[in-house]
C-alpha cells in the first residue's frame, strides 16, 4: 500500500525558515546546502529561492515587492507559482514576525528539519525504485547491486550538508593535535614501507593514493606482494585487488615471499622434509592474519567502493593495493580518459572518502609513459617509477647495488627525487623477494 509522503514533510519548519529569513536574510549564507526542492510546500520553496537570490544580488530589505518582482523575473518560477495559490504576500510578510528565529542556532534547527524531511521523501521514492527491481526476474545480482549503490551513493552525496565556515585558527588546536597523533614516537607517520630508504621520501597515509609505474612483466606484481607481506607482519589489515592472478597463483609466490623457498620447487613439490614444515607453519600463520586477497579481472568504481566499505567495517581496512589501472577501450583519448577517472575515484572516493591507504599500479609503455600520464598523475599524491637496471647500469653500479631500481618522480607527500636519481633494490624473481641493495654512489664533476 502507497504511503501518502505528505506525512514527510513540516511545514511549521518550511514557514519558520521563510519568516526568519524574511528578518534575518543574511543567515542563508551559513546554510547554502538547503535547495528550494528540498521543501515540499512549492510555494515555500519558491519564495525561498527569491529571498535567496534577491540576498545574492545585495538586496537585504525583504518585503513583498521585492520577493513578487524577483519570482515573476523567472518564467520557470512564475509557472510554478501560478499552478498553485500563492498567499498574499503582504499578509506573509506581516505574519512572518510570529514564526520568525531570532538566532542563527534556532534558524539551524529548522533548516536541518527541513533538510531530514526531504531526505527522508527522496530515500522512499529510491526505496520503492529498488523495490520494484528485486520483482523484476531480469534483474541479476550484479545490476541489483549497482543499482542500489550508486542510487544511494548519489542520494547521500546530494546532501552532504556543510556547518558555518570558520575561521582557519579555529581549526589549529585539532589540526597540531591530529599532526601529533599520527607521528609514532620513532618518527613515522602514516604506514610503512618494506623499504628505508622509500621511508625518507614518503610513507602510504590514510586518505592519500601512491601510484607504482612499470613495464609489462617487470615485476610490479613482485613489489606489491612483498609491500602487502611487510603490512601483514606488522599486523596492518590489507586488502589485495588482483586484476591479474587467480587465488593459486597468488598464493604459489606468497608462500615463496615468506618461505624463501623458490616458486618453481613449492609447485614441483620439490622440497625437504623441513622445509615441509616450514610451509606448514606458514600456512598457519596466513590462515590468523587479517589479510583478503580478490581476483577482479574487470570491475566497476560501485563493486570496488563496495569491497572496500564493507571491509572497512568487517576487519578494519588500513591498506589495499589495487593491481592495477587498465583499461579496455581501444580509442587511445578515451582510454586516458577512462584512467584518469579511475585514478580519481580510487584517489577521493576510496582512500579519500574511507580514509584508507591505497597503493596502485599502472603499466609503462614503450616510451615509459603511463597513456596520458598528466591525466593519471593530476590525481595521485605520489609516483613511484619501478624498473630492471640494464647490464650496463649493473656494472657501473656493481652487482651489490643490486638490479633494479626505484625512482620517487612526483610527490606531493614529501621530498622529490631529481631524473637521475634511484635507489637500488634486488629483485630474487624465483622467490618473489625484494630487498634493498647497497646504494650506489654518483660521481659527480667538479662543474656540477
Amino acid at each position: 500500500m502507497k504511503k501518502d509522503t505528505s506525512l514527510i514533510s513540516d511545514n511549521q519548519a518550511e514557514a519558520g525558515v521563510i519568516a526568519t529569513l524574511v528578518h534575518h536574510p543574511e543567515f542563508i549564507l551559513h546554510t547554502d546546502y538547503l535547495k528550494p526542492s528540498y521543501f515540499y510546500n512549492v510555494e515555500n520553496g519558491c519564495i525561498y529561492w527569491a529571498i535567496s537570490e534577491l540576498y545574492k544580488n545585495g538586496v537585504d530589505n525583504i518585503d513583498a515587492m521585492n520577493i513578487t518582482n524577483m519570482l515573476n523575473s523567472n518564467r520557470a518560477v512564475k509557472k510554478q507559482i501560478e499552478s498553485h495559490n500563492l498567499t498574499n504576500m503582504q499578509e506573509f510578510i506581516d505574519m512572518s514576525q510570529y514564526a520568525c528565529r531570532d538566532t542563527f542556532d534556532e534558524y539551524k534547527l529548522l533548516v536541518k528539519n527541513v533538510v531530514t524531511m526531504s531526505f527522508k521523501r527522496d530515500l522512499n521514492r529510491v526505496a520503492n525504485e529498488i523495490q520494484s527491481m528485486c520483482f523484476n526476474e531480469k534483474a541479476d545480482l550484479s545490476q541489483v547491486n549497482q543499482t542500489v549503490n550508486k542510487k544511494i551513493n548519489h542520494l547521500t552525496e546530494q546532501y552532504v550538508t556543510t556547518n558555518e565556515v570558520e575561521m582557519f585558527g579555529t581549526k589549529v588546536d585539532s589540526l597540531w593535535q591530529e599532526v601529533r597523533d599520527r607521528c609514532t614516537d620513532s618518527g613515522i607517520y602514516g604506514i610503512p614501507s618494506k623499504f628505508e630508504h622509500l621511508n625518507e621520501y614518503l610513507t602510504y597515509e590514510p586518505g592519500e593514493l601512491v601510484l607504482l609505474k612499470a613495464r609489462m612483466k617487470k615485476g610490479k606484481s613482485a613489489f606489491f606482494l612483498n609491500e602487502a607481506m611487510h603490512k601483514l607482519k606488522n599486523r596492518v589489515p590489507t586488502l589485495y585487488l588482483d586484476t591479474e592472478m587467480k587465488d593459486r597463483l597468488f598464493y604459489e609466490r606468497m608462500l615463496a615471499n615468506l618461505t624463501g623457498i623458490e616458486v618453481k620447487r613449492i609447485k614441483q613439490k620439490k622440497y625437504s622434509d623441513e622445509e615441509a614444515k616450514l610451509l606448514d607453519k606458514t600456512n598457519e600463520w596466513i590462515k590468523k592474519q587479517p589479510f583478503v586477497h580478490i581476483y577482479i579481472p574487470t570491475s566497476t568504481d560501485e563493486e570496488i567502493y563496495a569491497i572496500h566499505k564493507i571491509l572497512k567495517y568487517k576487519m578494519n581496512l588500513e591498506f589495499s593495493i589495487f593491481d592495477y589501472i587498465k583499461s579496455n577501450v581501444t580509442s587511445a583519448s578515451e582510454n586516458y580518459n577512462v584512467l584518469g577517472a579511475r585514478c580519481d575515484f580510487l584517489k577521493n572516493n576510496v582512500a579519500g572518502d574511507l580514509d584508507i591507504a591505497l597503493l596502485a599500479g599502472a603499466q609503462l609503455n614503450r616510451g615509459d609513459q603511463v597513456a596520458d600520464s598528466d591525466k593519471i598523475e593530476r590525481y595521485v599524491s605520489a609516483s613511484l617509477w619501478w624498473r630492471d637496471k640494464d647490464g650496463d647500469k649493473v656494472q657501473k653500479d656493481g652487482l651489490k647495488c643490486g638490479n633494479y631500481a626505484l625512482t620517487v618522480d612526483l610527490n606531493r607527500l614529501g621530498e622529490q627525487m631529481s631524473e637521475d636519481e634511484y635507489i637500488d633494490f634486488m629483485f630474487d624473481g624465483s622467490k618473489m623477494r625484494i630487498s634493498e641493495a647497497q646504494q650506489h654512489i654518483t660521481k659527480r664533476t667538479p662543474f656540477e
